[in-house]
């Protein structure tokens, strides 16, 4: 074993197997084994945690504090959970200023308010200079569930899946900014995701949710088929793709399946119900661009085919390596 390097918190391949060999330290005691964004630790309560090192922590559509909240309630809601706690931890820099700190923590507050969340714990510290960039926030989130938890083992050959806006706008928003990339329009996707599919939650035509953050649609898709081990087809030209993201991928040579997402979420579903569901979606301000984008199949076991705008069909895999660090 080596050194850690970036590659290995993109959210693609690398990421994967570093989380595989450090969750099997914890073989004895842990009660998470399916790899979905939260656990039930009983029949009425759901749990998770995540950290967030946005750089920049301002940002088009969003900063760190929303983005935080929102990130960390989103692992709920794509699981058909209501967001009801939340804790908070900030480990901030020395030299912070303090009113920087506090619009963040309003921005934070601000969606607690949105989603009738509470903040039932927290932990502040200030760490010497140099030993943290500015400001990262961790989120812990329990939530209730509004019927059987959607998960990827209910997911079957023939489903239908759609995307609930377009890709890459978050990810494409901080690449622009970092690479001092001037484009109109481009602007986080950043949003709390349970207003959008609380109406979904209970339909049992909806077989599973994830939202796309890091490594973005693509990543999101391989983990949906190696963890079903079946196949799955998209349609290149049915995926929405703003034109400022696209813009950012001609320029830096960017994948926009892999561009990180904060208020997408990927949807699996019986295909009986697909006028139903776009149609739910796209009755909400956060969902008007939802789209179906292919099929759940039995060929191909565990892998992810796209036919592409030329007719041809292309294999999508998790990324190897980190596009953009520190993305969220």
């Amino acid at each position: 074993m080596g050194k850690l390097n970036l590659g290995q918190g993109s959210g693609g391949r690398l990421t994967s197997e570093l989380i595989g060999k450090f969750k099997a330290q914890f073989d004895d005691v842990n009660i998470q084994r399916d790899l979905e964004d939260c656990t039930m630790i009983s029949p009425e309560w759901a749990i998770t945690i995540d950290g967030f090192t946005v750089s920049p922590m301002d940002f088009p559509g969003g900063n760190i504090g929303k983005l935080a909240i929102c990130g960390g309630t989103n692992d709920l809601a794509v699981r058909g959970i209501e967001p009801k706690f939340v804790t908070l931890s900030v480990i901030a820099e020395e030299g912070l200023d303090e009113e920087e700190l506090l619009r963040y923590g309003r921005s934070a507050a601000s969606v607690c308010h949105e989603l009738e969340v509470k903040l039932a714990a927290g932990d502040t510290k200030v760490v010497p200079r140099g030993t943290v960039d500015g400001l990262f926030l961790t989120v812990a989130s329990m939530g209730q569930p509004l019927g059987k938890p959607l998960g990827m083992d209910r997911i079957k050959p023939g489903d239908r899946l759609a995307v609930t806006t377009s890709i890459g706008r978050h990810g494409a928003t901080i690449g622009s900014i970092r690479f001092d990339l001037d484009v109109t329009g481009l602007s986080s996707d950043c949003a709390p995701l349970w207003p959008l599919v609380k109406p979904l939650a209970p339909l049992p035509g909806v077989r599973a949710m994830r939202d796309c953050t890091r490594g973005g649609l693509g990543t999101t898709l391989c983990e949906w088929a190696e963890g079903t081990g079946l196949g799955i087809e998209i349609d290149e030209s049915s995926i929405p793709i703003d034109e400022g993201v696209s813009s950012v991928c001609d320029i830096l040579g960017f994948d926009p399946l892999h561009l990180a997402c904060e208020g997408c979420a990927l949807i699996a579903y019986s295909p009986d119900d697909e006028d139903r569901i776009i149609e739910i979606l796209r009755a909400h301000p956060s969902g008007i661009q939802a789209t179906s984008i292919g099929t759940v199949v039995e060929r191909h076991p565990s892998m992810v085919g796209m036919r592409t705008k030329a007719g041809g069909m292309r294999v999508v895999d998790m990324p190897v390596g980190e596009l953009l660090p520190r993305i969220c």
